[in-house]
């Protein structure tokens, strides 16, 4: 079963992001956020999970699958 943080790594990989153009994207100004949720040690927040979906080209549902 792959985690979360897991899944927005392969998201972003398969689209070619870096972690700073991921967070660039949304609007972090730094990639430390992406690389926090890539660990596991805190989740994007569910007011931007559409918008992190979005950037990756995937569907919210296919980040938020307990399994694969």
């Amino acid at each position: 079963m792959r985690t979360i943080g897991q899944r927005i790594r392969a998201a972003r990989d398969a689209a070619g992001l870096t972690r700073m153009g991921l967070a660039v994207a949304l609007g972090l100004g730094s990639e430390s956020t992406v690389k926090r949720w890539e660990r596991d040690e805190c989740y994007p927040p569910v007011k931007n999970m559409a918008a992190l979906a979005e950037a990756l080209g995937v569907s919210v549902a296919s980040l938020m699958e307990a399994s694969e």
